[in-house]
């Protein structure tokens, strides 16, 4: 990532990420992106949620990881009868 990118950059690159890359921000970038209280880990979870990703912390960076899609058919419950 480039110094100083934007909230929309990131949600471009989440959005582009391929099942099971990766993005990788540095924690001063997260710390600036998402804040830094009490609140900040719940909002940094609903952003990479809300682009089918989890976020990882390592002591100097923030990774997004896309989730990988389940193989195989889907399997719907049964209705009432």
């Amino acid at each position: 990532m480039r110094r100083n990118f934007t909230l929309p950059e990131l949600e471009h690159r989440l959005d582009e990420l391929k099942a099971g890359t990766l993005v990788q921000i540095s924690r001063q970038d997260y710390e600036r992106l998402f804040g830094l209280n009490d609140a900040a880990l719940g909002r940094v979870r609903n952003f990479a949620r809300s682009h089918r990703c989890t976020a990882s912390f390592a002591d100097t960076a923030v990774l997004f990881r896309k989730h990988v899609a389940a193989a195989g058919p889907q399997i719907e419950p049964l209705g009432e009868q």
